[in-house]
């Protein structure tokens, strides 16, 4: 036995190693692309291979970075006050102004748990509905529980089901009016604010 456990837990750190480097994943390396033909100038049929570096200009990279917006000097060489003007001017154009539309009806189906968050005010895991709580129903209750999707629908459930009065659903053993220990605490203080 301890030599599976030995074999099996070898075996899953091999499986989490790392998959050997190889050209596909890493590409050329820098040295082979130095090593590649340099480019060759012709000028009057005489091949040089001299740097493009050499023939091109320079070109000043900076790496502080991402844009040079910040420079005052770039911009003012690349934005004048006519090109700010026709960008403003385009802008406008485009700009669309939305009417104001009332806001469509709402079709409720079944109990609105907000409306009940807000209507109640009893603290959460305060008993004030009576229920027959036999052993075992803490239990049962969190495994009925666990069927739903979340709380907010468990909630939904247990009130058109005849809650917080009846608990045919067994989502509430503590009688606070809350199924699966949902929470009215933030729509209560989403209305105070």
């Amino acid at each position: 036995m301890k030599y599976l456990v030995i074999i099996l837990t070898m075996w899953s750190l091999v499986a989490c190693q790392r998959a050997v480097p190889n050209d596909v994943l890493l590409g050329p390396s820098n040295s082979e692309l130095q090593n590649d033909a340099s480019p060759s100038v012709s000028i009057d049929g005489v091949t040089s291979t001299e740097s493009v570096a050499r023939l091109s200009p320079t070109v000043a990279i900076s790496s502080t970075g991402i844009s040079e917006e910040q420079d005052f000097e770039v911009v003012a060489n690349s934005q004048t006050i006519e090109s700010d003007a026709e960008r403003i001017a385009a802008n406008r154009a485009k700009y669309i102004v939305v009417d104001v539309e009332k806001l469509p009806t709402r079709v409720l189906t079944g109990p609105n748990v907000v409306e009940y968050a807000i209507r109640t005010d009893n603290p959460l895991g305060v008993q004030i509905y009576n229920r027959l709580v036999a052993l075992g129903d803490s239990v049962a209750s969190q495994w009925r529980c666990d069927r739903f999707l979340s709380s907010d629908l468990a909630q939904k459930a247990f009130l058109s089901r005849g809650g917080p009065e009846r608990d045919i659903l067994l989502l509430d053993p503590d009688g606070d009016g809350f199924a699966c220990a949902w929470d009215p605490r933030p729509f209560r203080i989403a209305v105070k604010n």
